[in-house]
């Protein structure tokens, strides 16, 4: 039998047939990318009260922290410098998400702003802004397929889950983000960095199997796919 996976959606304000429109959001690359690890998805509606987390989480097998916008500033103890699009409601639920996997021992693969939401639930912090002019993290550009199309390094440690799994020191990710990990949570263990130095994939340090990346591999062909038969292989451990 597929295991089953949580998924966490996002809320967007979309046009829709009846005009503007409050949506539950999630692309099919996730869909298409847990199907082919023959994985079946169950979508976590954004927001939900944090009361509801341990009942979700009990009811599946693993959980994706999936991307979304940034994770509000104040949920780790900052002013808000350069974070946009923020939801605090939807913060305080992936929170809840996390603690009730961990305590569960559910596997979480977080991805893109689920690595940013995991750091910060396990008590890390977040660089607000991490993009500059012809940097490794070239700004946020309004062209879709230019932005898709971008691709930067991400070097594994020596010996790390990540090298193993991709089977070489290094790979090439995009870049989809203008936000990254600042201080790792002292729960969470460093697996690849680019050459800037943001730390764009990393584990739990302990029985728990999470694991963050930076990058969105549901977007990526390839070795990339690794990441999801990984999950499997942990739920099914």
């Amino acid at each position: 039998m597929r295991p089953l996976v949580g998924i966490t959606a996002w809320r967007r304000t979309l046009e829709t047939f009846y005009g503007l429109d409050t949506l539950h959001t999630l692309t099919i690359r996730y869909v298409e990318s847990l199907g082919a690890a023959e994985m079946t998805p169950v979508v976590f509606p954004a927001g939900l009260d944090p009361s509801e987390a341990d009942r979700l989480v009990a009811s599946v097998d693993g959980v994706i922290l999936s991307g979304g916008e940034d994770v509000d500033p104040s949920t780790y103890g900052a002013e808000n410098t350069h974070s946009t699009k923020t939801d605090p409601d939807v913060d305080r639920f992936e929170i809840a998400l996390v603690t009730a996997a961990r305590e569960q021992g559910k596997p979480v693969l977080a991805i893109c702003r689920g690595i940013q939401l995991l750091n910060v639930a396990l008590g890390g912090t977040l660089r607000q802004e991490v993009t500059s002019q012809g940097a490794v993290h070239e700004l946020i550009s309004d062209d879709h397929e230019e932005m898709d199309a971008r691709r930067h390094v991400v070097r594994f440690e020596e010996g790390s889950l990540f090298a193993d799994l991709y089977g070489g020191s290094e790979t090439k990710v995009n870049s989809l983000h203008h936000q990254g990990v600042a201080e790792l949570s002292p729960e969470l263990v460093v697996e690849g960095r680019t050459d800037d130095g943001l730390i764009e994939a990393a584990r739990c340090a302990g029985d728990w199997w999470a694991v963050g990346v930076q990058w969105h591999p549901e977007r990526l062909a390839g070795d990339h796919q690794v990441l999801f038969r990984a999950l499997r292989e942990a739920i099914e451990s």
